[in-house]
């Protein structure tokens, strides 16, 4: 008898030598490709780790600058961090307060200084605080532009102390001259001002307000003199 020899014994399987081939052709460019796909996650995975490594770093360790105040021998004065703003002096609160009554209350029969005078005052105001609405509703009830039609008035400023941290006390004296240079009043007012300290972020704010000394509040009334 004699024996029949199959496709599988002979090699001939059509279905083995098909996926030979297909390995044969293209399991290079597929071990490839899965090659540079593992080289790509490995490379993002070891950049990740190293920006989370500098970003901790960079939180860790910081540079500040000091500014070391001289005298003119040279000997350190004082000695402050640079990315610090130093505590504002009373006396600049006085002097920036005394102006921004001035400011406020003098009327001058030139429209630029006028306009000048109004830019300054609201540049020493919060904003969104009351004491730019009070502002608001005292120049529409007594328009400056108006008022130097017929009269001019000088404000000069006798005291300005403090009542509390945030809190001072302005006293002026307040002259009424019409335009032909007749006294028309004279009055003494007070306004108590409440005020915090924002320093100013970009060129035009330092040239108005250098220090950031913003009025968030006030009040004013007429200050009655002693009795004869």
């Amino acid at each position: 008898m004699s024996k029949v020899q199959t496709t599988t014994e002979t090699g001939d399987n059509p279905y083995l030598n098909g996926r030979r081939e297909w390995n044969e052709r293209y399991g290079d460019y597929i071990a490839a490709a899965r090659s540079w796909r593992l080289a790509c996650l490995g490379s993002l995975a070891i950049a990740l780790v190293a920006v989370g490594g500098n970003v901790y770093m960079a939180s860790q360790a910081r540079i500040v600058p000091y500014v070391v105040e001289v005298n003119k021998l040279g000997q350190a004065l004082a000695v402050g961090p640079a990315d610090q703003a130093a505590p504002v002096d009373p006396r600049v609160v006085t002097a920036q307060l005394a102006r921004w009554i001035f400011n406020l209350r003098t009327v001058y029969a030139d429209v630029a200084a006028q306009r000048a005078l109004i830019n300054e005052a609201y540049a020493g105001i919060a904003r969104n605080s009351p004491a730019l609405a009070a502002t608001n509703e005292y120049f529409r009830g007594q328009d400056p532009f108006v008022r130097a039609r017929t009269e001019i008035v000088r404000a000069q400023i006798e005291s300005v102390l403090p009542i509390s941290a945030k809190v001072w006390r302005v006293e002026w004296e307040e002259t009424v001259t019409a335009r032909n240079g007749e006294n028309v009043s004279k009055a003494s007012w007070q306004a108590d001002i409440t005020v915090t300290i924002n320093p100013p972020t970009n060129v035009e704010a330092i040239l108005l307000n250098p220090m950031g000394v913003h009025v968030t509040e006030y009040s004013w009334t007429k200050r009655l003199r002693g009795l004869p």
